[in-house]
């Protein structure tokens, strides 16, 4: 069976007087309807602190050319507050 991966990049919400970025690659899975990925890491470095987060994805969206994935997670509270995260992920790499 073939495996594929998502790379996803963003910025999260602007909360307590700024944001983050993150990005990577999600793991893989496999290439049939109804899947998901797994998204995990650490947001950039941004006002003294950063923000772990992890999430699953959606199942596979179809989408001209391919398909897509949304994913919508909070990143974990770090100097008392949070971001959320959404995004679209790109197409199959």
């Amino acid at each position: 069976m073939l495996y594929h991966t998502h790379g996803y990049s963003g910025t999260t919400s602007f909360n307590s007087g700024h944001v983050h970025n993150y990005g990577g690659t999600t793991s893989a899975a496999p290439n049939r309807a109804g899947h998901i990925h797994f998204i995990k890491g650490v947001t950039t470095f941004d006002d003294g602190h950063v923000h772990p987060y992890r999430a699953a994805t959606s199942k596979d969206i179809p989408a001209p050319g391919g398909h897509t994935h949304v994913v919508r997670t909070i990143a974990k509270v770090a100097e008392r507050h949070i971001h959320f995260i959404r995004q679209v992920l790109s197409f199959p790499v």
